[in-house]
């Protein structure tokens, strides 16, 4: 595959991510409720999945121990950052969510390091930049959003790092497609019982509504998955990563545009410095590891 087309790909897939927030919100002007949004969202990207599956007969190998990781992946892990996120789209900008949810690469760096890799100068001057950066939005919004959607999407930043570390060595011995379709089944597997524990499993009674979560679904999980998996073999992981930053862009350009939700100044400019800590501790990851992928 060639670059620029990786490159492409990347970016369609961050872009689709990027909708998250969007379907969201129109869910919730449909009347739908976050456990019911997410369990539609989920059963739509699973059956495709496994569609996806059976159509180009890919072969299902997992041990007991492969599907406990997965389960906790899926069912806790993907669960709960996937609460944590729509519920704040709830009290906050569907943009401020998602910026400060992209704390997450700090995070990580900042795990790996507990977990023994090399603290080196790049990824420390990454958390510098990035946690300045959430200082600089945190700051200037006190007193003027929410904090409960500000703890909610930095939850789910956590949330989301913890599946990342481990997903990432989860997936070093299943096949891509199949890890992913059993998340989303483990996701759905767990949502079923929570949505009759708090109220009940509810129906979407309006075509939009229906359009809102099946759309999320094939759209940000299925879409937005296959793409980024496609163009990462063509542009390695590290761009891949940095060129992810598209998706709060996206974000923030549609809320905008759709539902009249604007940063200001300040905010816009932490969520710059929580972007570019994101990139540089990449970088710095990427030059302490030795790769040399494109």
């Amino acid at each position: 595959m060639h670059y620029q087309k990786g490159i492409l790909l990347v970016v369609i897939s961050a872009v689709c991510y990027g909708f998250i927030p969007i379907f969201t919100l129109y869910a919730y002007q449909e009347g739908l409720k976050t456990l019911d949004f997410l369990f539609y969202r989920y059963l739509v990207a699973t059956i495709i999945f496994f569609l996806y599956l059976l159509v180009r007969r890919i072969r299902i190998r997992l041990n007991w121990n492969q599907v406990f990781w997965l389960f906790i992946i899926g069912g806790v892990f993907n669960l709960l950052q996937s609460i944590f996120f729509v519920s704040a789209v709830k009290y906050i900008s569907a943009g401020l969510t998602t910026l400060l949810f992209f704390i997450h690469p700090i995070l990580v760096a900042v795990l790996s390091y507990f977990g023994g890799d090399e603290l080196s100068r790049g990824t420390a001057v990454a958390v510098l930049v990035s946690f300045g950066g959430l200082l600089l939005v945190l700051g200037t919004s006190l007193g003027k959003v929410n904090m409960l959607g500000v703890a909610l999407s930095l939850a789910a930043a956590v949330c989301y790092t913890g599946f990342v570390m481990l997903g990432n060595r989860v997936i070093e011995d299943v096949d891509t497609v199949v890890m992913t379709s059993f998340v989303s089944l483990f996701t759905l597997t767990a949502l079923l019982p929570l949505t009759f524990i708090f109220g009940g499993l509810g129906i979407p009674t309006t075509v939009n509504g229906w359009l809102a979560a099946a759309g999320c679904g094939i759209v940000t999980s299925n879409i937005a998955l296959f793409t980024f998996f496609a163009g990462i073999t063509a542009v390695g992981a590290t761009t891949a990563t940095i060129l992810s930053n598209v998706e709060p862009v996206t974000t923030v350009s549609l809320s905008a545009l759709l539902f009249s939700q604007h940063l200001t100044g300040m905010q816009f400019l932490g969520g710059v410095l929580i972007l570019a800590g994101g990139s540089i501790a990449v970088l710095a990851k990427r030059q302490t590891s030795g790769d040399s992928s494109p």
